[in-house]
């Protein structure tokens, strides 16, 4: 029996190499893998990194408490104030009672000023063209420090020195349009009782410097009583009160210091959103949701709990040891089970507004009282917390930087070692890539002188 059996294929193979494989994909799956150690790695800087963006924001709302705090340290819960605005005055701060005043304003506090003749030119030193020395007298005083030399100076040159050497004035040039003018004016208005001339020339080699403006006191009538002052800002008037003034009308005008009482429910509320704030950021770390474990990577730091013993304790601070309303609770502030605070709002519009009418003073002095208050205690809390140089969470973030830092270091040497690897890889899979080259060369090579010399049909006969 015999059969045949026919080819058209090559002779000879380099069996299985040449199976067009993605060595790029092998190398980047091989180093995927050996990565592992350095993404755990990064992974914890990131964490770490949360963790300082956290204390950020906690420090931050830390800050907004404070200011909340403040403002009611500063004014009070329900603060006395004026009940109207005035046209020829502002009113600000906190009247310790209540009370009717008279004020009428008579002059406005205002600066001394001067200027000099016209000059052709504020840089051209020639323009001026002077020799010798400027000098002022201040309040009445000459001092040596007040004396130009303007010997070859421009008259930009001389407001330069001026500004530089005279303290209590400003100079500059001005231009009219025509001309150049150096302006010097007194940085404080009025003047001093005992040196009723603010400003004066005691030297003037020519530039001829001469008052546009004199000096003047603040005047005004207060409940039938003259009062001069060098500024237009008045204190001590009325205790915690400050009067600016703006307009000369002359007109009397009646001034009513009342309790703001309707201010004090949203006053409150203002604590109490911030304090919140402050509270549930902490929650959230304290606490932390177990569902949200891997995304809160949460600070338990012992600076976290210490803060919050002190927060808690704010809560039940008595600052009067008598009357209607010694604390928060007095007010009807209430501590929820989560720590947050709550105006308890079943019998809010009764015993809050009873507690602030019976005891309006107490009330104020839960946030203003100097050493005991609020206002105080809050102040020495955030700044043990944020204060820039030995403050708890200034230091809790350094800390987390510093550890930031010191994995680079371990994030380095892994992302060397593994650029190594992944050209020693792809050296190989080159070099590999290369014979399997030189070997489909040689099996075209042979396949070609095998097709030249024979027939590409073979014949195999077999007997049976």
């Amino acid at each position: 029996m015999s059969s045949t059996i026919t080819t058209t294929g090559p002779l000879f193979q380099a069996g299985g190499l040449a199976s067009g494989l993605d060595t790029n994909s092998i190398v980047d799956k091989i180093i995927a893998a050996a990565s592992a150690p350095m993404l755990q790695i990064q992974k914890q800087q990131a964490a770490y990194s949360v963790q300082i963006s956290t204390v950020a924001n906690l420090t931050s709302k830390l800050k907004t408490f404070q200011e909340a705090t403040d403002t009611l340290a500063t004014c009070g819960l329900a603060p006395i104030q004026p009940d109207s605005t005035y046209a020829d005055f502002t009113v600000t701060g906190t009247a310790p009672s209540e009370g009717n005043y008279t004020i009428q304003v008579d002059t406005l506090a205002r600066a001394a000023k001067m200027h000099s003749k016209s000059f052709t030119s504020a840089q051209d030193p020639a323009a001026v063209g002077l020799t010798g020395s400027l000098q002022f007298r201040i309040d009445g005083v000459t001092s040596p420090s007040t004396a130009i030399n303007i010997t070859g100076k421009s008259l930009a040159d001389i407001a330069e020195a001026i500004n530089r050497q005279v303290s209590q004035v400003t100079a500059s040039v001005v231009s009219t349009g025509s001309g150049y003018r150096l302006s010097v004016i007194r940085k404080d208005t009025g003047y001093a009782s005992t040196a009723p001339t603010a400003l004066e020339i005691v030297s003037d080699p020519g530039l001829q410097l001469e008052t546009i403006q004199t000096a003047r006191n603040a005047s005004l009538t207060f409940d039938g009583l003259p009062i001069e002052r060098q500024t237009n800002s008045i204190t001590g008037l009325i205790p915690g009160v400050t009067f600016a003034l703006r307009g000369e009308s002359n007109v009397a005008t009646e001034v009513s210091f009342v309790r703001n009482t309707s201010a004090a429910a949203a006053n409150i509320q203002s604590f109490i959103t911030a304090y919140n704030d402050v509270v549930t950021l902490l929650n959230t770390q304290l606490r932390p949701d177990p569902s949200q474990a891997a995304t809160n990577n949460p600070l338990a730091g012992s600076s976290f709990l210490s803060l919050e013993r002190d927060m808690q304790k704010l809560v039940g601070q008595s600052v009067n040891n008598s009357g209607v309303v010694q604390n928060l609770s007095d007010l009807n502030v209430k501590m929820q089970d989560d720590g947050t605070l709550v105006l308890d709002q079943i019998a809010y519009q009764k015993t809050f507004t009873e507690a602030l009418d019976a005891d309006p003073q107490g009330a104020n002095q839960i946030f203003t009282a100097a050493t005991t208050g609020l206002g105080a205690l809050v102040d020495t809390l955030v700044a043990r917390q944020a204060d820039p140089l030995d403050g708890a969470l200034v230091g809790e973030t350094k800390l987390l930087k510093d550890s930031v830092s010191s994995l680079d270091g371990t994030v380095a040497y892994w992302q060397v070692r593994l650029d190594n690897e992944r050209a020693r890889l792809s050296a190989s899979f080159t070099a590999m890539e290369g014979t399997i080259a030189t070997l489909n060369m040689a099996s075209n090579y042979l396949n070609a002188m095998f097709y030249s010399g024979t027939s590409n049909t073979y014949k195999t006969t077999s007997n049976s």
